[in-house]
């Protein structure tokens, strides 16, 4: 049984077909069939059914599978760690982030990181924190900094960074701007530009306004911030966003209204494997993550 034979079989499991694993791995397709035929041939077992549909594991595969994860896991984690005890300050690591803290959070730790380790590579990749949870399950990023969700894989180890409110923005002439205090209740059947779904802040808002009964007619979703903030400034209609992303010039051009109570702040947590002891410039990354946070909520 070969390291290859395994890689092969997981990314057809992973991509659902010969076809994409082939292409995810850089091979020929023939190439990953023999893959898999030789890996079935040494354990006398099906490993894959093949149907119109693509594949599915049998009971062999599924056992194979969970082998496959646990021993090429343990063989990146060693050449990790080798290569750290080589050249420590050469390696790089994958940080995985939202827009929102991409845009607004990690400029100056990404600044004060290059010149603390001007040899290393940061790798930042932007994506939901759904998608960024399934990056670094898979090992595909070292650390990663999520809207905390209300369940977390065991297999994860996070700390809170910070608390950052959601806030209801308002065009300028929108008739809530008379009021002196906005309540959840008076956004019935308002239109709304919403972060589309499935954003774990989007869910948070969601859960929110359903349990105060509150329903809005969402006109537009996007599933990116500053796409919203520019539709509400054009009067297309109210959001409910997170106070972080607002700059200055933003809160100029739109009406801010705390909505204290009401909405729970959403928590802004890093995350990374438990199984997985950071390195010299991991664990330097998220010593200036937890200062740069500090000093944002203080």
């Amino acid at each position: 049984m070969e390291i290859r034979q395994l890689r092969s079989f997981r990314a057809v499991v992973r991509e659902g077909s010969f076809t994409a694993a082939a292409k995810k791995l850089h091979m020929t397709q023939p190439a990953v069939s023999l893959h898999i035929k030789a890996l079935e041939e040494e354990l006398g077992a099906r490993l894959l059914d093949r149907d119109g549909r693509g594949v599915r594991l049998t009971p062999a595969g599924t056992t194979l599978l969970e082998a496959a994860d646990a021993a090429l896991a343990h063989l990146q984690e060693a050449a990790r760690r080798i290569e750290e005890q080589q050249a420590p300050e050469r390696g790089t690591v994958v940080l995985a982030c939202g827009d929102t803290v991409a845009l607004h959070l990690l400029p100056p730790v990404l600044t004060r990181f290059r010149k603390l380790h001007p040899q290393a590579e940061i790798q930042v990749r932007n994506d939901g924190s759904r998608a960024i949870l399934d990056l670094l399950l898979n090992r595909e990023a070292d650390v990663g900094v999520v809207t905390r969700p209300p369940w977390l894989d065991p297999e994860l180890w996070s700390r809170i960074l910070i608390e950052d409110p959601l806030v209801l923005v308002l065009p300028k002439k929108h008739p809530l701007t008379a009021k002196k205090r906005v309540t959840l209740r008076d956004l019935q059947g308002e239109a709304a530009v919403m972060l589309a779904k499935p954003a774990e802040t989007r869910a948070l808002i969601d859960r929110s306004l359903r349990a105060a009964g509150v329903e809005l007619t969402v006109v537009m979703e996007s599933g990116n911030l500053e796409v919203v903030k520019a539709y509400v400034a054009g009067a297309l209609g109210l959001s409910i966003v997170p106070e972080m992303c607002l700059t200055a010039a933003e809160r100029r051009r739109v009406e801010v209204r705390s909505l204290p109570g009401t909405l729970p702040a959403r928590r802004i947590a890093v995350v990374r494997r438990k199984d997985r002891s950071p390195g010299l410039l991991t664990a330097g990354l998220l010593k200036l993550m937890a200062e740069q946070f500090a000093a944002q909520s203080g």
